[in-house]
């Protein structure tokens, strides 16, 4: 199972902010958050779309990181 509680602290730390701001900021409650993080359960495809904005990051990249979608596939010629 892919764990965006990882990839959400990584984007938090790399913009040197807490989990109790992006609480505050998203509306997401604190304790969410923080089992979010210790992949105690699979976040849901809403609160993915409240943190986006707030982390900075697509709601696309949540959903690829949570395992709600598949990591485009790189190298890939496309028809005409």
């Amino acid at each position: 199972m892919a764990h965006v509680g990882k990839y959400v602290l990584r984007v938090l730390k790399e913009q040197k902010k807490s989990l109790r701001w992006l609480a505050r900021e998203s509306g997401v409650s604190n304790s969410y958050l923080s089992q979010l993080t210790r992949a105690m359960f699979k976040a849901t495809p809403e609160i993915l779309i409240k943190l986006a904005p707030h982390l900075g990051v697509s709601v696309e990249q949540l959903f690829v990181e949570a395992g709600w979608l598949e990591a485009p596939k790189k190298g890939i010629a496309r028809k005409k």
